[in-house]
């Protein structure tokens, strides 16, 4: 295995199509926080794509490198007090080309979107030996196709990004999070929906279990955040939770533990994506399989998003079995039930993705486009599962 580390978009373009010509593998890696052990025939760190934060603050749009992580990025536009609002797990170590491959968020995704609707402009290197750009620096901008948004999300199947323009946010002045905790794991999704009712604006509303809590996070001027969290703690005494509030560094421990939850270390995960109005029934369902097959299971989520996230742990041939039944609930209501990781043994048997949707012709159609030679980021994508 040969590793490379381009340091910058013309010598990563090169390194893939010196690859391309020898008919090998590329992995493309950045700080390798959702991805197992490389295993192509050359490895493309894109961890030296880290020169030239492009902020233009009068703007609140900002160029920055590949490479570079997450919480550099943020502590370089926080000088001017604005920020990349994407909260990712493991910010330390999450870099922007590995955010936008996986178009990974986090609990503000209920406020703030993806990456994807975040992104504005794009650098990439193509198999070919070219770079591109696409879109621009400035919000309102239309010419040619979208292929910022094209690239999120795709795994780095079909080119490697070297930088990418956002639009940007300012930092809150003031933040709390209200914790209400209810009894069971169905009043829990039940109370999620009655807070997504309430007329206010949360930057998240995030569930946990067990035990079975929801964290309401409002981040905005300081009297302004008293009185929507007074109006939401209102329903949730109304319906019996238990609620306290937490700001400053109790706040800030409260939210890295709820991460680490989850993302603490290795294992199975495995994201259900569903109706925000099925959250309730889900839940219950999973209460119930885990029961059956003696699973041990945490769940963080975006409640009013519809989107579950549950680490299983235990007999990896009992996880099979709930990871399959959970993904024929989640299809038959018209969702997905993907591992974000799992051991291998587990991603034999079950799949990753589950069963092909009818996009995907047109998914084999885009990745023959980019990248014929099948030379990117081989194995990962739903079209070859």
């Amino acid at each position: 295995m040969t590793q490379v580390e381009p340091l910058d978009a013309a010598g990563v373009a090169a390194a893939l199509q010196s690859a391309a010509a020898q008919n090998l593998t590329v992995v493309v890696r950045g700080g390798g926080t959702k991805s197992a052990e490389p295993s192509g025939e050359v490895v493309l760190s894109t961890s030296r794509l880290t020169m030239g934060i492009d902020h233009v603050a009068g703007d609140l749009v900002a160029t920055v490198p590949a490479g570079a992580t997450l919480e550099t990025v943020n502590d370089a536009l926080g000088r001017e007090r604005q920020w990349l609002p994407l909260d990712p797990p493991r910010p330390g170590r999450a870099t922007i080309g590995g955010i936008i491959a996986t178009n990974d968020s986090g609990p503000r995704r209920h406020r703030f979107g993806t990456p994807r609707d975040l992104i504005i402009g794009i650098e990439i290197a193509l198999v070919n030996g070219r770079t591109a750009r696409a879109g621009g620096r400035v919000v309102k901008n239309v010419a040619g196709y979208d292929l910022s948004k094209l690239l999120c999300g795709s795994l780095g199947s079909l080119a490697v990004v070297t930088s990418a323009t956002f639009k940007l946010s300012p930092v809150p002045p003031y933040s709390q999070t209200l914790v209400a905790t209810v009894s069971d794991i169905r009043r829990l999704g039940e109370l999620a929906r009655a807070v997504t009712d309430v007329p206010v604006a949360p930057t998240a509303i995030e569930l946990q279990s067990p035990p079975h809590r929801l964290l309401v996070r409002f981040e905005t001027t300081e009297q302004a955040v008293r009185r929507q969290t007074d109006l939401v703690r209102a329903i949730c005494v109304e319906r019996g939770a238990t609620c306290a509030i937490v700001s400053g560094q109790p706040e800030a421990d409260a939210w890295r533990a709820h991460e680490g939850r989850l993302f603490s270390s290795e294992g199975t995960i495995l994201k259900l994506a569903v109706l925000s109005t099925d959250v309730a029934d889900v839940l219950e369902r999973l209460r119930t399989l885990t029961a059956e097959r003696r699973v041990e299971c945490e769940v963080i989520g975006r409640a009013a998003l519809g989107i579950v996230l549950v680490r299983l742990s235990g007999d990896i041939g009992a996880q099979g079995a709930l990871v399959s039944e959970l993904r024929l609930e989640a299809t038959g209501r018209g969702g997905s039930a993907v591992l974000l990781s799992a051991p291998l043994s587990l991603l034999r048997d079950v799949g990753r993705w589950g069963a092909p949707s009818d996009a995907m012709p047109l998914m084999r159609a885009v990745k023959h486009q980019f990248d014929p030679r099948n030379t990117l980021n081989p194995g990962v994508g739903a079209w070859e599962s």
